[in-house]
C-alpha cells in the first residue's frame, strides 16, 4: 500500500511537471541553462504567431518563462549538437498572458542551408520577465534548447559614438529597428566575405528583396548634443541587388526619440536612386562615403536615423559604418596647439605630442562609444600602450591644458 500510494504520488508530480508547460498561464520557469522540450502532442497554441511562416495548422504548443538578470541580450536556441534532425518553431514574447506581445520568433535558423533548427536573440533589460513557446507546426518530436543571456553596456550618449556592424549582439542591445512596411523584414547584420579573401565584411541592411515597396528604419544609441557645438556625421553605404536590382532611398536624420514617429530635428542627408555601385565582390570597397557637417541649434539626447525606402520589385540598402564627433574646438585647435599623432603597429605604442600647450587628459573610445582608456598627465609627448585592445576602429580624445580638445581616428591592426 505504501509503495503504492508513494508511485501515485511520483506519477501525480511528473504529470503536473508535464501539464506546466502547457499553458501560457502555466508556463514552467527556467533560468538560463539546456532546457527538455516533451513531445508537442497538447498544450496552448502560442499566440500570436512570432514566428516566419505563417498560416500553418498549429495544434499543441510548450510554454518556458525567465525574467532576466542582465541588461542585454539574450539567445534561445535549438541548434544542439544533442538534438535529433527536428524541425522546430519558436515564439518570444513580453507582456501578461492575457495581452502577449511578439518580441522575436523563428521557423528556420538557415531555410537556404536546410537548418530546421530555431534561434532567435533579443534585447532584455535586468527584471523583466520573457515567455518562451514552442509549438508542432512540422514537428511533435521532443529536443532541448538553451537559453543564455548576455550583459551588453551600450553608449550612454557621450560623443564620439560610431560602428563598423561587426557584433550582433551590440547590435540587437544598442540599435533599434521598425519594419515600417509590415513585411516582416526590416535592418539586421550580414557577415559576408565579400571581397573572398577569406574574412568577412559586415554590414546593416534592409535585407529582403520584396515585391512590395519598403520603408525601414535603424536608430542609433542616443547622442547628447549641446547647442551651436559642430558635429561630423559619417557614414558608408551601398545598394544591393539580389532578385531585384537595388533603387534605394536613404534619409539619415536627427530624431529625439528612437521612433519613426518622433520630432525631426534635422534632416542631414539625402539620395535617391542609389544603386550598387561595382560588383557584389566590391560591395564595400566601392562604397559610397558621405562627411556631413552640423551645427546643432539645441541641447539634448537625440538619435540618428537611417530610413531606407524603395518601391517595388527592389533590392536593398547595405550601411557598412557610421561614427559621429564633436569637432567644435578643433580648429583652434589645429592652430593654437599643434599636435601630432604615431602609432607603431609592431610595439602598440600610441604617441601624442604638442608643440605648445601640454596635455592634460586623453580617452579612448571604441566603436560602441565606450571608455576603454583614460590617462590624465600634464606633459607634451604622451605614449600609451594598446596591446590590450583588440584590434579594431578607435577614437581617441585629446584635452589640453588650455580646455582645447581633438579626436583623432586610428585603425589598430
Amino acid at each position: 500500500m505504501k509503495k503504492f500510494y508513494i508511485t501515485c504520488l511520483a506519477l501525480f508530480a511528473l504529470n503536473s511537471y508535464t501539464l506546466a508547460q502547457d499553458t501560457c498561464a502555466g508556463a514552467l520557469s527556467i533560468v538560463p541553462s539546456v532546457q527538455n522540450v516533451p513531445n508537442i502532442n497538447s498544450g496552448q497554441v502560442p499566440n500570436p504567431d512570432c514566428a516566419e511562416n505563417f498560416g500553418q495548422l498549429r495544434t499543441a504548443g510548450k510554454w518556458y518563462v525567465f525574467t532576466a538578470s542582465v541588461n542585454g541580450v539574450a539567445k534561445v536556441t535549438s541548434d544542439l549538437i544533442t538534438n535529433p534532425t527536428v524541425d522546430t518553431r519558436l515564439h518570444i514574447y513580453t507582456g501578461a498572458c492575457s495581452v502577449l506581445e511578439c518580441i522575436a520568433g523563428n521557423d528556420d535558423k538557415d531555410p537556404f542551408g536546410n537548418v530546421r533548427f530555431s534561434e532567435a536573440i533579443w534585447p532584455i533589460s535586468s527584471g523583466i520577465t520573457y515567455y518562451i513557446a514552442w509549438d508542432n507546426q512540422y514537428s511533435t518530436s521532443g529536443f532541448d534548447f538553451e537559453l543564455t543571456e548576455t550583459a551588453i553596456s551600450c553608449p550612454s550618449g557621450s560623443l564620439p559614438i560610431a560602428s563598423d556592424f561587426d557584433n550582433t549582439n551590440d547590435f540587437i542591445a544598442c540599435f533599434s529597428t521598425e519594419d515600417i512596411d509590415g513585411n516582416g523584414s526590416d535592418w539586421k547584420l550580414q557577415f559576408v566575405d565579400m571581397d573572398g579573401d577569406g574574412n568577412d565584411e559586415d554590414y546593416a541592411t534592409t535585407g529582403t528583396n520584396s515585391n512590395i515597396a519598403k520603408e525601414d528604419w535603424l536608430f542609433s544609441p542616443p547622442i547628447d548634443l549641446t547647442i551651436n557645438n559642430s558635429y561630423q556625421i559619417n557614414f558608408k553605404y551601398n545598394g544591393g541587388n539580389g532578385t531585384f536590382p537595388a533603387n534605394e532611398t536613404l534619409e539619415v536624420i536627427l530624431v529625439d526619440a528612437a521612433s519613426s514617429s518622433a520630432t525631426v530635428l534635422q534632416s542631414v542627408f539625402t539620395e535617391t536612386g542609389i544603386t550598387r555601385t561595382g560588383n557584389f565582390s566590391q560591395g564595400e570597397a566601392l562604397a559610397t562615403s558621405q562627411s556631413i557637417p552640423y551645427t546643432s541649434t539645441v541641447t539634448g539626447t537625440y538619435y540618428l536615423a537611417f530610413k531606407a525606402t524603395s518601391p517595388t520589385n527592389s533590392g536593398s540598402l547595405l550601411l557598412f559604418d557610421y561614427s559621429v564627433t564633436d569637432v567644435t574646438l578643433s580648429n583652434i585647435l589645429h592652430q593654437d596647439n599643434a599636435l601630432r599623432h604615431t602609432y607603431n603597429r609592431d610595439t602598440d605604442m600610441l604617441t601624442i605630442a604638442s608643440d605648445h600647450h601640454p596635455i592634460n587628459t586623453i580617452k579612448v573610445f571604441n566603436i560602441l562609444g565606450q571608455e576603454v582608456i583614460q590617462k590624465s598627465m600634464d606633459t607634451k609627448e604622451v605614449r600609451i600602450e594598446l596591446s590590450s585592445l583588440i584590434d579594431g576602429i578607435y577614437l581617441v580624445r585629446i584635452l589640453s591644458s588650455n580646455t582645447i580638445s581633438k579626436t583623432i581616428k586610428l585603425l589598430k591592426l
